[in-house]
């Protein structure tokens, strides 16, 4: 009897199509001048709420040491992604908020995802993608987790409420 044939486990399964969406994202961007975005700061750009969070909430949400998460933060700073603007509830604290430049890249990378998205759905086909994006929503829900908004919801709500006059002065 032959041996059956080897499967990828879950991890592999959920690990691989996501490390191929964030390097060809990345690599995308790239070529559209966000050279400054590395696969770790961008976690930052990723999880930064719309009006903007403290360090801390940025380090909590990513799992990491507030140490760790301001050192990101002091990169994309330094290249004009974001900044940060004093607490109004607390003048000690700081808000870490994208600049125009940062939401340009979220813009774009919302852009580059839905592109890829596109194309996985020709790989699979339109009811295999809207099966698998069910699936792994129900799976995320399971898991305790629900959904606020991505910061691909930021990004195109942040582009429609700049529009007018004045909208390229906003930070």
């Amino acid at each position: 009897m032959a041996a059956a044939p080897a499967e990828f486990m879950i991890g592999a399964l959920l690990a691989i199509p996501s490390f191929n969406l964030s390097a060809r994202v990345h690599t995308r961007l790239r070529d559209r001048g966000f050279l400054e975005i590395t696969d770790s700061n961008s976690t930052v750009m990723k999880l930064l709420g719309a009006e903007g969070d403290r360090i801390t909430e940025l380090a909590r949400r990513a799992s990491m040491t507030k140490q760790s998460m301001g050192y990101l933060v002091d990169q994309l700073e330094a290249a004009g992604y974001v900044e940060r603007v004093i607490d109004p509830s607390d003048a000690r604290a700081f808000i870490i908020r994208r600049t125009n430049v940062g939401w340009a890249y979220n813009r774009a990378a919302a852009e580059e995802v839905a592109q890829l998205q596109e194309e996985w759905a020709r790989l699979l086909g339109p009811a295999k993608m809207k099966q698998l994006k069910a699936l792994l929503s129900e799976l995320v829900t399971k898991l305790g987790y629900q959904y606020e908004e991505s910061s691909v919801d930021v990004a195109t709500r942040a582009s429609r409420l700049r529009v007018g006059p004045g909208a390229a002065n906003q930070s």
